[in-house]
């Protein structure tokens, strides 16, 4: 498994997630999140009892960690989506879904890279700041550049602390940063 592949995919989901959420009503990105969850639930069922599938058993081979439970990323990632549109709308479920995807990839790839001082585990400070720094910038296009700053803040805070999977923790902890930010300034 290629580190940097597996960290490409990510992040082409999170971006891909939120620019089709963007694109679609209320009912139908609850719709598509929904859907997401039920195939990635029946793509880990049909994995772990050892079916293949044409082609994406083949990405998958090269997107799973071993020993791990098959798109469990995948299925965390959508739940996450699920929750956020239902609790905090499609606007910010996006926002959710940018943050994990390039905080997420960021951290990890310049963790791995240039990763010296480790703060929990295997994140490291290094990591951390870099994958902060990118989900800014790329929350900046939705988003004032200031709350941008802050809901990555949080967020690779909670990435890199949090005990409970990131797909989901950072996705929650993004959109409940800028609801608080938001209220009464008309953020969306």
């Amino acid at each position: 498994m290629s580190e940097t592949f597996r960290q490409t995919v990510h992040l082409l989901m999170g971006l891909l997630g939120a620019g089709i959420i963007l694109r679609l009503n209320d009912r139908e990105a609850f719709i598509f999140a929904s859907a997401a969850l039920v195939v990635m639930f029946l793509l880990c069922d049909a994995f772990t009892r050892g079916h293949d599938v044409p082609v994406i058993s083949q990405v998958f081979d090269e997107t799973e960690r071993r020993g791990k439970v098959p798109l469990k990323g995948g299925i965390a990632y959508a739940a996450g989506a699920l929750f956020c549109l239902a609790v905090f709308g499609r606007e910010y479920t996006a926002v959710g879904l940018v943050t994990v995807g390039v905080l997420d990839s960021v951290s990890t790839l310049a963790g791995l890279r240039f990763g010296r001082h480790t703060i929990r585990g295997k994140k490291s400070l290094e990591g951390t700041l870099a994958g902060i720094a990118a989900a800014a910038l790329a929350l900046a296009f939705l988003i004032p550049w200031w709350a941008a700053a802050v809901v990555a803040g949080v967020a690779g805070i909670v990435e890199a602390y949090s005990p409970v999977d990131d797909n989901v923790a950072v996705q929650v902890s993004s959109c409940l940063t800028l609801a608080l930010m938001g209220a009464g300034m008309g953020m969306f």
